[in-house]
C-alpha cells in the first residue's frame, strides 16, 4: 500500500494479494458447498452391531438407496468396541448402536428409539419360578448381555455358565432347555423362532427389559447434520 496524508493506495503487489486473497476466500466457499451438495452422491461408510444388522440393515439399504439413489454404501458389521475405535479413527462415519453403553466425550451418542427385549424359553419350563431359572447370555463383551444386565438387575447367580457368540446359538441352547434368555423384539418379529415351536415367548416376564438403539459420531464430524438426516430413514420404521 501506498499512503498519502489523503488516501491510501494499493500498489500492484497489493492488489494482486487482495485478489489472490479474494480467490481463496472463494474456494473455502466452494469446498463448503461441495461438501454440503456432495455427501449424498459420495461413498458414506457406516458400522453396525450383528444383534441389529440382520434386522434394520435390509430396509435401511432400501430405504437409502430410495431416498439418495446416488449415495454410495459400505457397511461393517463388528462388536461396539470394535464400532467405536473405527469411529475414533474415522475409518467409518458412524455406527449404529445399541445403549446403554460407556461413550467417550469425543463422541456424540444420538438415540433412535427404545426396544423391547422379550423373554423366551422352553414349554416345559415352569414359568412361576423365573428368579431361579438359569440365564443364558452371549458372550463377555457383548452389549446386549450388558443391556440385560442392567435392565433387569440380573444377578450374577442368576447367569449361566454357558455363554453363547451368537443369537442362533443362544437359541439353540434354549430349543435345548438349558436355561432362558432374551432376545432383541426386531428379531422376533423377522421370525429368527420360527424353526424352534417349542420356544415359547412370554411378554410378561422381564417386562422392563429394554435397549435402546441409536447412532454414535465424532463430535467434530462437519456432515453431522447429513449423517441425522440418514438417522431418520433409521428410525423411521420403529417409530411408535
Amino acid at each position: 500500500m501506498e499512503r498519502n496524508n489523503k488516501s491510501v493506495v494499493l500498489t500492484k503487489i497489493g492488489i494482486r494479494i487482495v485478489d489472490q486473497a479474494q480467490q481463496v476466500i472463494n474456494s473455502t466457499q466452494d469446498l463448503v458447498n461441495i461438501a454440503k451438495t456432495d455427501f449424498f452422491q459420495s461413498k458414506i461408510n457406516i458400522g453396525i452391531i450383528p444383534t441389529i444388522s440382520p434386522y434394520l440393515l435390509p430396509q435401511l439399504i432400501q430405504n437409502l438407496q430410495t431416498t439418495y439413489p446416488k449415495l454410495s454404501l459400505s457397511f461393517v458389521e463388528e462388536k461396539s468396541e470394535v464400532l467405536l475405535g473405527k469411529v475414533q479413527s474415522l475409518e467409518i462415519d458412524f455406527a449404529i448402536f445399541a445403549f446403554p453403553y460407556d461413550i467417550p466425550n469425543s463422541i456424540e451418542a444420538h438415540t433412535l428409539f427404545k426396544e423391547s427385549l422379550i423373554f423366551i424359553q422352553h414349554k416345559e419350563r415352569d414359568q412361576s419360578n423365573i428368579k431361579h431359572q438359569e440365564l443364558l447370555l452371549l458372550e463377555q463383551g457383548n452389549c446386549l448381555r450388558d443391556q440385560i444386565i442392567s435392565s433387569c438387575n440380573i444377578k450374577k447367580n442368576q447367569i449361566s455358565e454357558c455363554s453363547c457368540s451368537s443369537l442362533a446359538t443362544l437359541i439353540a441352547m434354549v430349543n435345548m432347555n438349558t436355561g432362558v434368555s432374551l432376545l432383541p423384539k426386531m428379531a422376533i418379529q423377522h421370525n429368527i423362532l420360527s424353526p424352534y415351536p417349542d420356544i415359547n415367548i412370554d411378554n410378561n416376564t422381564l417386562s422392563q427389559a429394554k435397549r435402546e438403539v441409536g447412532i454414535i459420531y465424532r463430535k467434530q464430524n462437519s456432515q453431522a447434520q447429513n449423517i441425522l438426516k440418514i438417522a431418520q430413514l433409521i428410525q423411521h420404521p420403529f417409530k411408535e
